[in-house]
C-alpha cells in the first residue's frame, strides 16, 4: 500500500515538473517572439516632426494613387531676407531710406491636401502664415495712407528710434511637388520639393522703439504688394533642409521709386 502511494506521489511530482518545464519554454517562446516584434516595429517606425490632424499621408496604406490633406503645422522656414534692387543687393538712391540693419523671414503651413502618385512622389496644395522683418537704419517713420510708399525723416535730438521695423504678414498659398528617395539603412530619407510660393497680404506694420516715446506700432498696407508670387526649393534630409525662395513681383505696388525691388530668402526648414 505504501509502494502504490509513493508511486503516485512520485508520477504526480514528475508531471507537475514536465509541466513547468513545458511552461516555461511557452512563456519563453512569446516572450522572444515580442522582442522580435518590438525590434522589428523599432526599425520599420518613422518619426517625423510634424502635427497632422485627418488624412495623413502615411506609409500604412501602399494604394497609389491616394489623396491625403486636413490640418497640419508643418514645413516651419526660418531664415534671412535680402532685398535685390535691379538685380543688386544694393539698394539705389531713392531706396536708401530703406536700409536695413538685419531682414528675416519666417512662416509655416497649417493646412494641406495633395495626391500621391507613388512611394517617391506627391504634390500638394497647402495654406499657411508669412512674415518679413525688416529692421530699419534710418531714423523714419513711414506715411499712413499714402498714395506711394513716402515716409518722414525724423530728427534724432527729438525721438531717436533705437528700433524700427517694418513688418509684412502675408496668407500664404504655395503648389508644391515633393521627391524623396528610397530609404536608406538607417531608414530616412533625402527630400526634394520645389514649386511656386504665393501669397496674400494681410497687413504691414511699422513698430517703434524710442526713449521719447516708448513703444509705438502703427498699421497700414504701406503700399506693400497686394499678392507676391515666386519659384522656392526646399532641399532636406529626413525632416530637416534648407530653403531658397525668390519672389518675382515688386515688394511695394503703385510706388514708382521702387519699382524693380524684390525678396530674396534663404534659411532652415524643418517638418517637411
Amino acid at each position: 500500500m505504501k509502494t502504490a502511494i509513493h508511486k503516485i506521489i512520485l508520477a504526480a511530482i514528475t508531471s507537475i515538473t514536465l509541466l513547468n518545464i513545458a511552461s516555461a519554454q511557452i512563456v519563453e517562446e512569446v516572450i522572444v517572439e515580442k522582442k522580435v516584434t518590438v525590434k522589428k516595429d523599432s526599425v520599420t517606425s518613422e518619426k517625423n516632426i510634424s502635427i497632422n490632424l485627418g488624412v495623413d499621408d502615411s506609409e500604412k496604406k501602399i494604394k497609389y494613387p491616394r489623396a491625403f490633406g486636413g490640418i497640419t503645422f508643418s514645413r516651419i522656414d526660418w531664415g534671412f531676407s535680402r532685398l535685390l534692387d535691379d538685380g543688386k543687393f544694393t539698394l539705389s538712391e531713392d531706396n536708401s531710406f530703406l536700409s536695413y540693419k538685419k531682414a528675416s523671414n519666417f512662416g509655416f503651413d497649417v493646412a494641406q491636401f495633395g495626391l500621391r502618385f507613388n512611394d517617391n512622389f506627391k504634390s500638394y496644395i497647402s495654406a499657411g502664415f508669412e512674415w518679413n522683418y525688416l529692421r530699419l537704419k534710418e531714423n523714419i517713420l513711414l506715411k499712413e495712407n499714402s498714395q506711394y510708399l513716402d515716409y518722414d525723416i525724423i530728427d534724432r535730438a527729438e525721438v531717436d528710434y533705437r528700433k524700427n521695423i517694418l513688418t509684412s504678414t502675408y496668407l500664404r498659398l504655395p503648389i508644391t511637388f515633393e521627391w524623396r528617395s528610397d530609404r536608406n539603412s538607417h531608414g530616412k530619407r533625402m527630400k526634394v520639393a520645389f514649386g511656386a510660393m504665393t501669397g496674400i497680404l494681410l497687413k504691414g506694420t511699422q513698430r517703434l522703439k524710442s526713449d521719447a516715446n516708448g513703444k509705438q506700432k502703427f498699421k497700414d498696407n504701406y503700399n506693400l504688394s497686394s499678392f507676391q508670387y515666386g519659384p522656392f526649393i526646399r532641399i532636406g534630409y529626413n525632416d530637416f533642409g534648407i530653403f531658397g525662395k525668390y519672389y518675382i513681383n515688386d515688394m511695394f505696388e503703385n510706388s514708382p521709386n521702387q519699382k524693380g525691388l524684390h525678396n530674396l530668402t534663404f534659411g532652415l526648414s524643418l517638418g517637411f
